[in-house]
Protein backbone atom coordinates (compact mmCIF):
# COMPACT_ATOMS: atom_id res chain seq x y z
CA UNK A 1 0.00 0.00 0.00
CA UNK A 2 2.87 2.30 0.82
CA UNK A 3 4.17 1.73 -2.32
CA UNK A 4 1.47 2.76 -4.38
CA UNK A 5 1.25 6.11 -2.90
CA UNK A 6 4.72 6.74 -3.19
CA UNK A 7 4.75 5.45 -6.50
CA UNK A 8 1.56 8.08 -7.11
CA UNK A 9 2.89 11.24 -5.35
CA UNK A 10 6.31 10.34 -7.56
CA UNK A 11 4.43 10.12 -10.50
CA UNK A 12 2.27 13.49 -9.74
CA UNK A 13 5.71 15.20 -8.59
CA UNK A 14 7.23 14.21 -12.35
CA UNK A 15 4.18 15.64 -14.07
CA UNK A 16 4.47 18.73 -12.26
CA UNK A 17 7.19 19.16 -12.63
CA UNK A 18 6.87 18.77 -16.54
CA UNK A 19 3.83 20.81 -16.50
CA UNK A 20 5.87 23.32 -14.58
CA UNK A 21 8.92 23.75 -17.04
CA UNK A 22 6.61 24.00 -20.09
CA UNK A 23 4.91 27.05 -18.27
CA UNK A 24 8.57 28.48 -17.31
CA UNK A 25 9.66 28.40 -20.36
CA UNK A 26 6.44 29.28 -22.48
CA UNK A 27 7.87 33.22 -21.63
CA UNK A 28 10.86 34.42 -23.61
CA UNK A 29 14.21 35.51 -22.15
CA UNK A 30 15.30 38.39 -23.59
CA UNK A 31 17.96 38.74 -25.65
CA UNK A 32 19.85 41.28 -27.04
CA UNK A 33 23.15 42.47 -29.56
CA UNK A 34 24.54 45.74 -28.90
CA UNK A 35 27.29 48.23 -30.02
CA UNK A 36 28.91 50.42 -26.69
CA UNK A 37 30.76 53.59 -27.14
CA UNK A 38 31.97 54.05 -23.46
CA UNK A 39 31.85 51.73 -20.77
CA UNK A 40 34.71 49.71 -19.96
CA UNK A 41 35.38 48.07 -23.34
CA UNK A 42 35.85 51.80 -24.69
CA UNK A 43 34.43 50.43 -27.99
CA UNK A 44 32.40 46.91 -28.15
CA UNK A 45 29.80 44.85 -29.25
CA UNK A 46 28.07 43.23 -27.05
CA UNK A 47 25.34 40.12 -26.78
CA UNK A 48 23.62 39.71 -23.26
CA UNK A 49 20.81 37.16 -22.06
CA UNK A 50 18.45 37.82 -19.46
CA UNK A 51 17.91 34.65 -17.02
CA UNK A 52 14.01 35.37 -16.61
CA UNK A 53 11.76 37.00 -18.58
CA UNK A 54 12.07 40.60 -19.70
CA UNK A 55 13.65 41.49 -16.38
CA UNK A 56 15.59 40.72 -14.16
CA UNK A 57 19.25 39.49 -13.89
CA UNK A 58 21.13 39.20 -17.44
CA UNK A 59 24.86 37.70 -18.44
CA UNK A 60 26.24 39.90 -21.10
CA UNK A 61 29.91 39.69 -22.48
CA UNK A 62 31.72 41.31 -25.42
CA UNK A 63 34.63 42.59 -27.37
CA UNK A 64 36.10 45.28 -28.53
CA UNK A 65 38.97 48.31 -28.18
CA UNK A 66 40.97 50.54 -30.67
CA UNK A 67 43.53 50.70 -32.58
CA UNK A 68 44.47 46.82 -33.44
CA UNK A 69 47.22 45.94 -34.95
CA UNK A 70 51.11 47.16 -33.67
CA UNK A 71 49.57 49.84 -31.03
CA UNK A 72 45.95 49.34 -29.70
CA UNK A 73 43.78 48.05 -26.86
CA UNK A 74 41.67 45.04 -27.39
CA UNK A 75 38.97 44.67 -24.38
CA UNK A 76 36.72 41.90 -22.94
CA UNK A 77 33.87 43.09 -20.78
CA UNK A 78 32.08 40.39 -18.86
CA UNK A 79 29.36 41.12 -16.48
CA UNK A 80 25.82 41.26 -15.20
CA UNK A 81 23.48 43.74 -14.35
CA UNK A 82 19.44 43.60 -13.21
CA UNK A 83 16.99 45.92 -14.52
CA UNK A 84 13.90 47.12 -13.29
CA UNK A 85 10.85 49.23 -14.53
CA UNK A 86 7.54 48.71 -16.34
CA UNK A 87 6.70 49.02 -20.13
CA UNK A 88 9.94 50.44 -22.03
CA UNK A 89 11.67 52.29 -19.66
CA UNK A 90 13.77 50.70 -17.14
CA UNK A 91 16.74 50.96 -14.29
CA UNK A 92 19.79 49.07 -15.02
CA UNK A 93 22.80 48.25 -12.05
CA UNK A 94 25.59 46.21 -13.26
CA UNK A 95 29.14 44.94 -12.28
CA UNK A 96 31.51 42.19 -14.14
CA UNK A 97 35.38 42.78 -15.25
CA UNK A 98 36.95 43.86 -18.43
CA UNK A 99 40.40 41.91 -19.59
CA UNK A 100 41.98 44.09 -21.19
CA UNK A 101 45.16 43.42 -23.39
CA UNK A 102 48.01 46.47 -24.82
CA UNK A 103 50.09 46.48 -27.54
CA UNK A 104 52.79 49.06 -28.34
CA UNK A 105 53.47 51.81 -26.16
CA UNK A 106 49.51 52.33 -25.38
CA UNK A 107 48.06 52.78 -21.90
CA UNK A 108 43.94 51.97 -20.87
CA UNK A 109 42.98 54.26 -18.44
CA UNK A 110 47.11 55.26 -17.21
CA UNK A 111 47.16 51.67 -17.35
CA UNK A 112 51.05 50.44 -19.16
CA UNK A 113 50.29 46.42 -18.98
CA UNK A 114 47.51 44.53 -19.82
CA UNK A 115 44.89 42.88 -17.17
CA UNK A 116 42.33 42.71 -15.47
CA UNK A 117 39.68 45.99 -14.85
CA UNK A 118 36.17 45.79 -12.49
CA UNK A 119 33.51 47.90 -12.62
CA UNK A 120 29.94 49.02 -12.35
CA UNK A 121 27.18 50.16 -14.41
CA UNK A 122 24.17 52.42 -13.15
CA UNK A 123 22.01 53.62 -16.28
CA UNK A 124 18.71 53.92 -18.04
CA UNK A 125 17.54 51.43 -20.95
CA UNK A 126 14.80 51.92 -23.23
CA UNK A 127 13.71 48.25 -24.57
CA UNK A 128 10.50 47.22 -26.38
CA UNK A 129 8.72 44.97 -24.42
CA UNK A 130 8.72 42.87 -27.93
CA UNK A 131 11.99 42.97 -30.38
CA UNK A 132 13.41 45.96 -31.50
CA UNK A 133 15.60 48.66 -31.11
CA UNK A 134 17.35 49.09 -27.44
CA UNK A 135 18.67 52.34 -25.94
CA UNK A 136 21.38 52.65 -22.99
CA UNK A 137 23.07 55.41 -21.13
CA UNK A 138 24.77 54.79 -18.32
CA UNK A 139 27.55 55.59 -15.41
CA UNK A 140 30.75 53.51 -15.37
CA UNK A 141 33.08 53.62 -12.73
CA UNK A 142 36.46 52.03 -13.43
CA UNK A 143 38.42 50.00 -10.55
CA UNK A 144 42.00 49.44 -12.60
CA UNK A 145 45.38 48.75 -11.22
CA UNK A 146 46.73 52.38 -11.57
CA UNK A 147 43.23 53.31 -9.64
CA UNK A 148 39.74 54.34 -10.11
CA UNK A 149 38.29 56.47 -12.62
CA UNK A 150 34.78 57.14 -10.92
CA UNK A 151 33.13 59.52 -13.94
CA UNK A 152 33.38 57.44 -16.79
CA UNK A 153 30.21 56.69 -19.34
CA UNK A 154 28.58 55.32 -22.16
CA UNK A 155 26.24 54.22 -24.06
CA UNK A 156 24.77 51.62 -26.18
CA UNK A 157 22.62 51.16 -29.03
CA UNK A 158 21.20 47.78 -30.44
CA UNK A 159 17.99 45.20 -30.99
CA UNK A 160 16.80 43.19 -28.44
CA UNK A 161 14.73 40.18 -29.09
Amino acid sequence: MTKRILLSVLIFCFFSAIGHAQMATAQKNAQSFFGELGGPGIITVNYEYRFNGQQGFAARIGMGGYGFGKKGVFTIPAGVNYITGSGKHFAEVGAGICGVALSGNNTYFDNEKSGITGYFNFGYRYQPENNGMMYRAFLSPLFTPAGLVPFYAGVSVGLKF
